[in-house]
């Protein structure tokens, strides 16, 4: 660059002239207009975390934090026609969401998406970028009478949705996460009695042998119906899903449930241990035509299939298995998960625990 008074050569960037002393006037950079059609970026007053807005035909992209990241989500927008980011339907988003997702999940996560996904089947042609919490509050609010287990998974399906959408740039905010469940009032967990399980082993009808197999493995249903064949071992089989902590475990079979796994390994017709099975072989379907029918046949109290893996670990503490082994076989990657949701002790156990104690104490205490 040159001085702009005695024009003398000076380092690119000088601000004084080291000849005659005058102060230069740096050029500014012309700040470029984008082009049309490609949208825009403008700063919001006063003091927030992100008060950069990208635009684009009058439609607000969303709030960012510098002009760069502004900018950049307009970029990734220009080879995307807004009209049909922003027309997608709850339907659409989770045709889209779950391709990606349910790469990740076992068959019986997947069954539990598809079920909460037909829970919200007045919003499938809704656009979603029009959908607000009240919305998504009205079909909770409409099925109130179940579980807490299964409002709470059905909030997070629309959560996952709705956190897919943002990364997407189809909305800024997420609704979903507003939406409020009914206060859970925690129930005893219901577990299979000792003539319960008399009376099923006495039915010997299929549909009684799985429930069988469910209580002498403590494995989820899904697990169950998923399992290859080649992972059947005589005492044990290896298997399980839902968590990192519970693929691929090593799972014991109990003595008394090892006849109903050799059956259907001898019978299976298929890939899956269970493929020989005549009745439903869907683990909802599985549910709804044979287990419940099935209670009710023998005259066993309505309990969900998720009562065999209670009852499976009640009786596994009750005998004395390792904490650390217990929680192995069933897949938790905390304890604390076994005790406070699996534990079920009956009065006969605590008395008989706590006499235990005592007599053991009064013997420790005569030996000292």
């Amino acid at each position: 660059m040159l001085c702009i008074k005695c024009g003398a050569s000076l380092p690119e960037g000088a601000n004084f002239c080291h000849m005659c002393g005058k102060k230069q006037a740096l050029q500014k950079k012309k700040n470029l207009r984008r082009a049309n059609g490609t949208g825009t970026v403008y700063r919001l007053a006063g003091r927030r975390k992100r008060p950069w807005v990208a635009a684009k035909n009058k439609i607000i992209i969303g709030y960012y934090a510098t002009k760069t990241d502004a900018l950049e989500a307009l970029g990734r927008l220009s080879s995307f026609p807004l009209t049909e980011r922003y027309n997608l339907t709850f339907a659409d988003v989770y045709s889209q969401w779950s391709e990606e997702h349910f790469s990740e999940i076992g068959p019986s996560g997947v069954e539990t998406y598809e079920n909460a996904y037909r829970i919200f089947s007045s919003l499938h042609n809704a656009k979603f970028r029009s959908l607000r919490k009240k919305d998504f509050q009205m079909v909770i609010d409409q099925h109130r009478s179940k579980s807490h287990s299964s409002l709470s998974k059905y909030k997070q399906l629309i959560t996952q949705m709705s956190d897919w959408a943002i990364r997407e740039e189809i909305i800024t905010t997420s609704f979903a996460k507003f939406v409020k469940l009914p206060e859970n009032t925690k129930k005893e967990k219901e577990i299979f009695s000792p003539s319960d399980i008399k009376k099923l082993e006495k039915d010997k009808s299929e549909s009684a042998r799985i429930v069988l197999m469910l209580l002498a493995t403590g494995m989820r249903i899904g697990e169950l119906f998923s399992l290859p064949l080649s992972s059947y071992h005589e005492s044990y089989v290896i298997g399980g899903s839902k968590t990192e902590a519970g693929r691929n475990r090593i799972i014991p079979i109990r003595p008394e449930g090892r006849e109903h796994f050799s059956y259907f390994a001898q019978s299976a017709t298929g890939p899956l241990l269970l493929s020989g099975y005549s009745g439903q072989r869907l683990p909802d379907n599985f549910r709804k035509r044979d287990y419940y029918p099935l209670l009710e046949k023998l005259h066993i109290k309505r309990k969900t299939p998720h009562a065999t893996r209670h009852t499976y670990t009640s009786r596994a503490i009750k005998e004395g298995l390792a904490p650390e082994v217990l929680q192995e076989i069933l897949g938790h990657a905390d304890y604390s998960t076994t005790v406070n949701i699996y534990n079920h002790f009956d009065p006969d156990t605590l008395v008989q625990a706590v006499n235990v104690a005592a007599v053991t104490n009064a013997l420790l205490t005569n030996q000292n």
